[in-house]
């Protein structure tokens, strides 16, 4: 067995275990992380076809038009990119390769104002917009009210907790406001700002636990 196999293998495993998880109606995204090369990502998109992944996020690093047909061109699986981009015009690049589905901009490397930009760029395209988020909870709160605002917004990702404490830490600097939504939605809350009130006292309590 070649070693693409084997990790084509281990890629379907792991869908396999997620749904059996996570149930029926549960969705995917795969995560290439831009790790695998082009050809490489595009035997993974035919392998994974089957499993209907809502899209395949940064299957290649390899931002030009000849590497990112071929995933394009021999797969069905929806591309999404561009969480390392942090200029409107290489979003504009991106997007006249005519290889994404999604765009990725990153809450942590772009402003809100840009990131409606590039949107608003994107929507010229007739392409969603589901920004990259692997920060903190406040980021998660403008990411939820960008969303609300974008008439191409697709989906707001929000980091995972990585443990109970994680978890507790998260909720007390938003004053006690859980980041999860309900049935796949977060609530815009009708409070001035973001509709949180940013704890203080326990961001500095937290950020000295990790000096």
């Amino acid at each position: 067995m070649t070693r693409l196999q084997a990790y084509v293998d281990s890629v379907r495993m792991s869908l396999d275990a997620f749904k059996k998880a996570a149930g029926d109606e549960a969705e995917v995204v795969l995560d290439g992380a831009g790790a695998l090369q082009p050809g490489d990502a595009a035997v993974v998109a035919r392998a994974i076809e089957r499993e209907h992944p809502i899209w395949f996020d940064e299957p290649t690093s390899v931002l030009s038009r000849d590497a990112l047909s071929r995933i394009v061109d021999e797969s069905t699986v929806p591309v999404g990119l561009g969480r390392h981009l942090h200029n409107a015009g290489d979003f504009q690049n991106l997007l006249g390769l005519g290889c994404v589905d999604v765009i990725r901009p990153s809450l942590a490397l772009n402003s809100l104002h840009k990131i409606r930009r590039m949107a608003a760029i994107a929507e010229s395209h007739y392409i969603a917009v589901a920004p990259y988020h692997d920060g903190g909870p406040l980021a998660t709160m403008f990411g939820v009210h960008l969303g609300a605002s974008l008439s191409n917004f697709y989906i707001q990702e929000a980091p995972f907790p990585a443990s109970a404490r994680d978890r507790e830490m998260r909720a007390a600097i938003l004053g006690g406001v859980a980041e999860s939504g309900q049935d796949g939605f977060a609530p815009v809350v009708d409070q001035p700002g973001l509709g949180v009130r940013l704890n203080e006292e326990a961001v500095a309590r937290y950020a000295e636990e990790t000096l």
